[in-house]
């Protein structure tokens, strides 16, 4: 199979696309510029910075005047890759160019030394927000996020899915009618309201969203593996497990659901995308994960003011980046769909 994958560009494209913003997210605050938790460095004097700009600061505990401890606990950093570095010292912004006199014979490299005090710069590749944040490192962190609540939802609706497709494909009678009944009330509601009205009910924060994407996307896998379910306890090998005596749990788990196995790679991928994408959308509405935890919706929804000034990079950047995680996971989904649909095994 992975021999076929690999001839399917639909498939590595999407793939290539993942594993980067995977690998982006994984490494989280190692790479960001801003290690604060959440990246929310808020530094007034940097508000709306062009994509590009390069500033200038000082550290408030290497400044003359500051009555800060120059020396601070040090977080462990396997802390700091996960959440963030707390004790990041404090910014002082300085001028945009402090070699306003070039003949000072001053030099810079990654800082900038001038008598006893240490000068810093960094550049805001993507810009900065109105609070002055980095908006590259809140992308980071809230590729992360996105990320995990769609891995973990995905999952969470493939478990749910499989074992509600099961038990009514495989027992039929009134477990089947009561689980159709189920699935067609969830069915005749728009995924993006289900998931309002759970984030509504449940509150604002990580989990909360979590659980509401995941409630919202088990029923194209339970329909799914219900219809398949059905048809595989008719096949030849399932009557024989019954006659031999197995246990109904078995035939299901061992019998029927490696049989599945193509579908369900599938619908995972399918969900992933619509998981973020929920995600995104509750973030839009203001139901998301609670700030100033970053997240792409609403970093979408936080700068839509914007969209009609200079500083529209701030809405499209996070939006441009939703449409192209949420765009690869569907082409990784085409490029199954394609290797694992038999009447294109020729």
């Amino acid at each position: 199979m992975w021999q076929t994958l690999k001839k399917s560009k639909l498939f590595l494209g999407g793939a290539s696309i993942c594993l980067l913003l995977i690998v982006v997210g994984t490494l989280g605050y190692a790479i960001t510029p801003d290690p604060t938790p959440n990246a929310n460095q808020i530094v007034p004097e940097w508000s709306n910075l062009a994509p590009g700009t390069t500033v200038y600061f000082d550290l408030e505990s290497n400044h003359p005047l500051s009555t800060t401890s120059a020396t601070s606990k040090e977080v462990p950093r396997i802390l700091q890759w996960a959440l963030g570095n707390p004790d990041a010292p404090k910014i002082v912004p300085l001028a945009r160019n402090p070699l306003a006199n070039p003949g000072a014979g001053l030099h810079f490299e990654d800082s900038i030394k001038f008598v006893d005090i240490v000068y810093h710069h960094r550049t805001f590749w993507l810009g900065s927000d109105r609070f002055g944040r980095d908006i590259l490192s809140r992308m980071i962190i809230g590729a992360r996020i996105s990320l995990s609540i769609g891995f973990l939802a995905m999952l969470a609706s493939i478990i749910i899915g499989t074992i509600i497709g099961l038990c009514a494909g495989y027992f039929g009678g009134k477990v089947d009618a009561f689980f159709s009944w189920l699935i067609t009330v969830f069915w005749s509601v728009p995924t993006l309201l289900i998931a309002l009205g759970l984030s509504m009910l449940l509150g604002k924060g990580y989990y909360q969203v979590l659980l509401a994407t995941a409630l919202s996307t088990w029923v194209e896998v339970a329909r799914v593996v219900r219809g398949q379910t059905l048809q595989l306890k008719q096949r030849e090998f399932v009557l024989a497990a019954k006659i031999t005596g197995f246990s109904h749990s078995r035939i299901m788990f061992k019998h029927i659901l490696p049989n599945l196995k193509g579908s369900l790679t599938v619908l995972a991928t399918t969900n992933f995308a619509s998981a973020i994408l929920l995600e995104a959308g509750l973030g839009f509405l203001g139901l998301g994960v609670s700030p100033p935890t970053p997240s792409w919706g609403m970093m979408v929804k936080e700068n839509l003011g914007y969209l009609v000034l200079d500083n529209s990079y701030l809405a499209l950047i996070p939006g441009i980046a939703i449409m192209i995680l949420v765009m690869s996971f569907n082409l990784m989904s085409m490029g199954l769909r394609d290797i694992l649909d038999p009447y294109n095994q020729q």
